[in-house]
């Protein structure tokens, strides 16, 4: 674990000074004017994870490649990655509406600004599936590269003696710690920017068995930076749908997608003991990888 709470400590610096730089050297807090800016400056901040580990194991003079999750070998479990971010994205939807005072309907607003295809729900369904698929198999899950060769990779390897448990638990902490200086600027959760940091912790630590298990699954991180991409690039549609609650609520990234991250966790499990009989999540990671 040392090796693991050295990576976070590392990771955490670097990418809050970076974030310091951003909000106070270049004046970009949020959204606001600078829309583009921020967006740029939070794809940047995606990489801090890979260039922390890279830094690291340049210092350790260790083999990238240690855990033998780099290989670029097509599984089903990329098909499954890149889809289910789809279902997901309809179940958070459906959860989102059980909550008082949310309406389910299409609500994206009819402005001068609004594309007429947006004036029917069925394009906006079918535009919207087709560019989140695209950007979430190309330049959205290169960004997820970025954070998930740290997380899924980087993080793996120092950790592989843990047990599945373990390795989410303290992953997802670290990954929801980590998003603190964006959140507090306004993204995911610009309403609630103290408890969106909390929220982004849960988030994190519902989303890091189905990504763990993807990647253990298939021997390769690919899968989790194609799952990360592709959530991303819908993480905002699902709240086309519902009208009323609270971005602590609604999405992907409020409680309603967690709560539907938790059932599909669930899921994965019974899938994973009954009938795959794999019992990835019953073992340590070096049971399943051949850590060096």
């Amino acid at each position: 674990m040392k090796k693991a709470f050295r990576y976070s400590v590392v990771l955490c610096l670097l990418s809050w000074a970076y974030a310091a730089v951003v909000y106070f050297g270049f004046g970009i807090q949020g959204y606001g004017d600078n829309a583009m800016s921020f967006v740029l400056s939070a794809s940047i901040y995606m990489f801090m994870p890979m260039v922390t580990a890279l830094l690291l194991q340049a210092i350790d003079k260790e083999k990238v490649g240690s855990t033998g999750l780099l290989r670029f070998k097509v599984r089903w479990s990329w098909l499954v990655a890149w889809i289910l971010p789809v279902a997901l994205v309809v179940l958070s939807v459906l959860v989102n509406s059980l909550f008082k005072g949310v309406e389910l309907g299409y609500f994206v607003p009819a402005t001068d600004e609004t594309p007429d295809m947006f004036a029917s729900p069925k394009m906006f369904i079918a535009m919207t599936i087709v560019s989140g698929l695209f950007a979430g198999l190309t330049i959205n899950a290169l960004a997820a590269f970025g954070e998930e060769y740290g997380w899924r990779n980087y993080l793996v390897s120092a950790m592989c003696d843990k047990s599945f448990w373990t390795v989410c638990l303290f992953t997802g902490v670290v990954w929801g710690i980590w998003h603190f200086p964006f959140i507090l600027m306004g993204h995911n959760y610009p309403d609630h920017r103290v408890a969106g940091v909390f929220m982004m912790v849960l988030f994190c630590l519902a989303v890091s068995p189905v990504e763990l298990y993807l990647v253990l699954k298939s021997r390769s991180m690919f899968p989790a930076a194609i799952f990360h991409g592709t959530i991303n690039a819908f993480a905002g549609a699902a709240t086309a749908f519902v009208r009323g609650g609270n971005d602590i609520l609604n999405g992907l990234v409020g409680l309603s997608g967690i709560l539907v991250f938790i059932v599909v966790t669930l899921l994965i499990f019974v899938f994973d003991r009954f009938i795959s009989k794999d019992l990835i999540m019953s073992k340590t990671l070096d049971e399943t990888l051949s850590c060096k």
